[in-house]
């Protein structure tokens, strides 16, 4: 799925259209998945298609097109861009270069030439280049606010990158993510797992319900009885091709560890303990970190986040976390129960009701230092299949 490049062909000539989509499509390393012929309209499949490749026809107006390109070069760097032409002066090659392309196809295209330069592109610019970050928040007790957490932290995520991001809710018997945006999905992850082999970009596209707050929501099962269709395997293809799809996702973990949880562990980047200051919070946190250190998982890639923290000192402290887990807390998040109670009910994201508040700023600052100030690269695909093999394998 990762090696499979999703072309969108930028053609404002309808004659040529035909013969461009069979010399493209003769590719096997690459599928057409839109033609457009006006800026708005890429825009629009560049989001809703998630696009690797924009071949860009430039007659008959080259300069109108040069201007696309520009702008698209801009707003989305990690495109990789190809020109097409009939025009072969100077000025023709180097203006759409300039703009951003990284190649440029003569025509009439020669097949071996659109193979090498297309390969070009995809080892330098794509198949190389992960940058997808899948999130996985997981509470070490019922009601430490593993949920509110998850969501509020996708919303900031989402408005931090300018980017959907992918939220998925795999308390898959009694989630409540949906109504916390209070939204009723029409489709859910049950109806991901009913395509079978037709799993695509498309049926995503098509099953996520993306929200104003640039959130896009999978939603657990409708029914109860639907969870048995939710295999591991179900939820590894699923979270591969959303990482494909998605920059950032956030996977909202039920308190238990199943073959489902272990599944999306396994694709994880980062996985989230979300702890609060008790005694039994915190010894389920340092079980849950030492069984998933024990499974393989890097200890780089598990970090604990302290919530409902009422910044005076108790029983349990802060220190006792550090010195607990034996690394130091990714983040605390201050107590304001009855906030955060009030954000669930109205089923608005804090932000929403107050963005001002201490809550809010807390996972905002987590979410920056998530996004914008990594502190390990992202998994390589290989690993996290590897990764996910080890877990299922104990």
């Amino acid at each position: 799925m990762s090696n499979l490049l999703h072309v969108c062909l930028y053609n404002t000539e309808p004659e040529s259209s035909q013969t461009l989509q069979a010399q493209i499509s003769a590719l096997n390393f690459v599928r057409i998945v839109a033609e457009v012929g006006c800026p708005d309209a890429l825009t629009k499949a560049i989001h809703q298609a998630t696009v690797n490749l924009v071949f860009f026809h430039l007659d008959p107006n080259i300069a109108e097109v040069v201007e696309v390109i520009e702008n698209v070069s801009t707003k989305y760097p990690e495109l990789a861009l190809i020109a097409v032409s009939h025009q072969t002066d100077p000025e023709a090659i180097l203006a759409p270069m300039r703009a951003g392309c990284d190649q440029f196809v003569c025509e009439p295209i020669d097949h071996n030439d659109l193979v090498n330069v297309v390969a070009r592109v995809a080892s330098r610019r794509l198949l190389s280049n992960t940058k997808s970050r899948c999130i996985c928040v997981v509470g070490s007790s019922g009601g430490s606010g593993t949920t509110s957490i998850a969501c509020n932290l996708a919303l900031e995520i989402g408005n931090l990158t300018e980017r959907d991001c992918a939220l998925v809710d795999l308390d898959l018997q009694f989630g409540d993510v949906a109504l916390n945006f209070d939204c009723e999905p029409r489709y859910t992850i049950h109806d991901l797992a009913e395509s079978g082999n037709e799993l695509d970009r498309s049926v995503l596209s098509t099953t996520v319900t993306t929200l104003p707050c640039k959130v896009a929501l999978l939603s657990r099962p409708e029914t109860i009885e639907q969870c048995e269709a939710i295999t591991p395997d179900v939820i590894h293809r699923v979270l591969e091709l959303m990482t494909v799809v998605y920059e950032n996702v956030v996977v909202d973990l039920p308190g238990r560890f199943d073959v489902q949880t272990i599944a999306a562990m396994g694709q994880a980047d980062l996985i989230l303990i979300i702890c609060q200051l008790t005694v039994p919070s915190l010894r389920n946190a340092k079980r849950l970190f030492d069984t998933l250190t024990r499974m393989g998982v890097p200890e780089e890639r598990i970090e604990v986040v302290i919530n409902r923290s009422d910044g005076r000192s108790g029983r349990i402290t802060e220190a006792d976390v550090v010195a607990t887990v034996k690394k130091p807390v990714f983040a605390t998040i201050p107590n304001d129960y009855q906030f955060v109670a009030r954000s669930i009910d109205f089923g608005r994201p804090i932000a929403a009701l107050d963005r001002n508040s201490p809550v809010r700023a807390a996972i905002r600052k987590m979410a920056r230092k998530i996004v914008v100030e990594p502190t390990s690269k992202p998994v390589e695909k290989e690993e996290r299949k590897g990764l996910f093999s080890r877990l299922l394998s104990k």
